[in-house]
């Protein structure tokens, strides 16, 4: 049917009489109303589906999001978020961190004070930090050796520095070789000049104590790197071959030889 007739068809007709008040439609019409209804209907359930799954996607995006605020830690903003501990094994922010260094060997004092050094590395001064008194001969410098200075115990004890350098005698300039000194338990070859010691810097532990007098301490368990340096001019082809870091005085050996504390990897 075409179209003009199928919309001009939705008119009512009566049919032939009957009771008073009572209306009967064509079969058209009757057709016609039911796919009509029938399209509103689906139109409607269409429409309530897409409803449903817009409302859906918010709530699941919702959800998500909420989740993100939760589970996101705070990335340094201001909005205090939580942060993530170290890990097990890792330094904090404040723990120190050795150099490396040679085996360690501790020593100690008849009043029970003890020391632990470790040697860490070498080289030469132009005599900055000596008590050298004349301008050292062309062609010679001043060696050092820096170590690791510690108290492996749980008392404080008097800061002292019990490490000397030694260096091959042949090395030492004529004139400053009868202040080199030989030590028994020490290569024959080699000889302990006067030498400086100096803190360079706090490596672990608390810092130094004040005492009595003028005395430093170091607390229980500090460590420091030291610099010890020869306080007599020294042939600037000196190698660290030609050096070694020794503790032979007798306030810490008694009658003890000599004892060496090796650089990292016996070198």
């Amino acid at each position: 049917m075409p179209e003009a007739q199928e919309a001009y068809s939705e008119r009512e007709e009566w049919s032939a009489p009957g009771p008073m008040g009572v209306r009967e439609t064509s079969g058209i019409q009757v057709r016609l109303g039911s796919r009509e209804r029938e399209r509103e209907r689906r139109e409607r359930r269409r429409k309530g589906r897409r409803s449903g799954l817009v409302a859906a996607g918010v709530l699941v995006l919702a959800g998500l999001v909420t989740a993100g605020l939760v589970l996101t830690p705070d990335s340094g903003g201001k909005g205090g978020g939580t942060t993530a501990a170290p890990a097990a094994g890792e330094q904090s922010p404040g723990a120190a961190k050795l150099p490396p260094a040679g085996s360690p060997i501790t020593v100690g004092t008849a009043d029970g004070s003890r020391y632990r050094i470790a040697a860490v590395t070498s080289g030469i001064s132009d005599g900055v930090v000596t008590t050298f008194q004349s301008s050292p001969p062309s062609g010679t410098s001043f060696p050092y050796i820096e170590y690791i200075l510690s108290n492996p115990t749980g008392q404080k004890v008097l800061l002292d520095f019990p490490g000397d350098v030694f260096v091959r005698r042949d090395l030492v300039t004529p004139d400053a070789r009868g202040r080199c000194m030989p030590q028994a338990g020490v290569p024959e070859t080699m000889c302990t000049p006067p030498t400086n010691s100096q803190v360079v810097r706090r490596l672990a532990g608390g810092a130094l104590l004040a005492g009595d007098g003028g005395d430093k301490y170091l607390p229980p368990g500090a460590a420091y790197l030291v610099r010890a340096t020869v306080d007599v001019p020294v042939d600037r082809r000196v190698r660290r071959s030609d050096m070694g870091l020794y503790v032979w005085k007798q306030l810490y050996m008694a009658d003890r030889l000599a004892k060496q504390a090796p650089f990292p990897n016996g070198k």
